[in-house]
């Protein structure tokens, strides 16, 4: 059975999004722009990758099974019955969180006030790739150490605002991974900040 773990701290991961995610983030197939548009997307999404950096925190925590559309999390009770089957057959679950840090996002902006739209939509649509990427990054990492237990991630992750998880609840997993030593903030809305950052929860099988 998974026990909680330490708090696990990444000051950097590295990933790299795949071109042909953020072109279909971008709305478009590379294939059937223009060769200079195509060119100019080629040489922005090689200045992404030295323009943004992940920082994450994940820990394993206590995980209970109320009722098929209820489960307690370190002690905090979650009505979600997605989430619920989700963790169905997890003894704990696994909540991460990554962010890329605002001077970097602020790079979307400046391109924008810069007359540089080209380069903020790449930016933009880059960013994103990034921090879900750094999930996936967090969630093979954990998945080799839990191996030498025969333990292992649940597939598929889930994040507050999404099926019926209510966005209410990011800023209970917010709490738990105390993402303001990630300099994250989170508002009267649950909205987190920089804007590009993300929470999700797998269960540990």
């Amino acid at each position: 059975m998974a026990e909680r773990c330490a708090m696990e701290v990444f000051p950097y991961l590295p990933f790299v999004p795949d071109k042909k995610t953020v072109m279909r983030r971008l709305g478009s197939q590379k294939a059937s722009l223009p060769a200079e548009l195509s060119d100019n997307i080629d040489a922005l999404l090689r200045q992404a990758e030295s323009a943004f950096t992940v920082r994450a925190k994940a820990a394993i925590f206590p995980l209970e099974h109320l009722d098929s559309a209820h489960v307690s999390i370190a002690g905090a009770v979650v009505e979600s019955a997605m989430l619920a089957r989700l963790l169905e057959k997890s003894s704990a679950a696994y909540v991460m969180g990554a962010s890329i840090p605002a001077w970097d996002v602020e790079k979307i902006s400046e391109a924008m006030l810069a007359g540089e739209g080209l380069k903020a939509i790449v930016f933009d649509a880059y960013a994103s790739e990034y921090v879900d990427g750094a999930l996936d990054v967090l969630i093979a990492r954990k998945n080799e150490a839990l191996r030498r237990t025969r333990q292992k991630l649940t597939k598929h992750r889930f994040s507050p605002g999404y099926g019926d998880l209510d966005i209410a609840y990011q800023k209970v997993f917010f709490d738990l991974l105390d993402m303001r030593t990630l300099d994250v903030t989170i508002n009267e809305n649950y909205l987190l900040s920089p804007e590009k950052s993300v929470i999700a929860i797998a269960g540990v099988e």
